[in-house]
């Protein structure tokens, strides 16, 4: 039975490996050609293509980096740069960070938009920058073209990730979604967060919501927060809280189960509240075997 268990381990040892090193393969485009080498860049090597932004894409996980260039007759150009972090919320996260919210945003791969001679998308792992240059017409078909040509040759595309359907839907602002991995309100205890903007009634805030591995994780984080804001100490159960934050200002937080979310930016207790519980809905909707849930009060 060990032998057993010792030939199973490495079986999934090295399916884990083959899986890891399958490489992504650059697509053939009609009048187009490869022009010179395919470019790698590693997390040590990084800086050397994208010197001032290598240490936001560090922090996402960033695993890989390859690089075509084609052309074509008439002296036009694509560079198409394919980041490989290590999970599709990685991804997504690098991609929120740099996504323009009021761009063209098209349907390709998870999410994806167009911006002059610039198309970005993600799909699973992968965060893909294309960039055309003196493309005399027809500019952005041509991006297009390229962006599903490379899409399908990833063979997944993925989707967003699903805690950003448990935001309500009420005055939250079009693709301002985005995912901190590290450091989030700039406290290194206060991990990766998800986060939308929102806009109603004259009032713009902010909500988000941090995932954490089981409720002791929960109960730390709060316990360093509510040290760290020098609130009142008291027995930290489930339930609201409500700190001043010296940075922040007022913050109301909800902790249930594995998760804790809250919202920024208001003043007035009772519309927090209201805010707080519609959170609370779209988290039990969509994580029901997930999120434990009592009573509010």
């Amino acid at each position: 039975m060990k032998t057993i268990c010792l030939n199973l381990g490495l079986v999934i040892l090295l399916w884990n490996i083959v899986v890891e090193a399958k490489d992504f393969k650059f697509p053939e485009i009609t009048g187009w050609k490869q022009s010179g080498e395919i470019q790698t860049f590693m997390p040590k090597t990084l800086y050397e293509y994208i010197n001032g932004a290598a240490d936001l894409y560090l922090m996402y996980d960033f695993q890989e980096l390859k690089v075509a260039e084609y052309d074509n007759e008439k002296k036009a150009s694509v560079t198409i740069d394919v980041y490989r972090h290590k999970t599709p919320t990685h991804a997504f996260g690098i991609y929120s960070q740099e996504r323009l919210p009021n761009a063209n945003f098209i349907e390709v791969g998870a999410h994806g938009y167009i911006e002059g001679e610039t198309l970005n998308f993600i799909a699973g792992p992968y965060y893909v920058k294309i960039t055309g240059y003196k493309i005399e017409s027809g500019g952005q078909e041509v991006l297009i073209s390229f962006a599903k040509r490379v899409a399908e040759n990833m063979e997944e595309k993925g989707a967003l990730p699903a805690l950003l359907k448990s935001f309500p839907p009420d005055g939250k602002v079009r693709n301002s979604e985005k995912f901190v991995a590290k450091n989030f309100l700039g406290y290194s205890f206060l991990h990766s967060a998800f986060t939308a903007d929102y806009e109603y009634s004259g009032m713009k805030f902010k909500l988000f919501v941090i995932e954490l591995g089981d409720q002791g994780e929960c109960e730390s984080m709060i316990r360093k927060y509510v040290e760290q804001t020098r609130s009142p100490k008291k027995d930290l159960v489930e339930g609201r809280y409500t700190l001043s934050d010296p940075h922040h200002g007022e913050i109301e937080l909800h902790w249930q189960g594995a998760y804790l979310w809250g919202i920024l930016n208001v003043n007035n207790p009772e519309f927090r509240l209201k805010y707080l519980k519609l959170f609370e809905e779209g988290l039990k909707k969509k994580n029901s075997r997930l999120f434990r849930f009592r009573d509010s009060g």
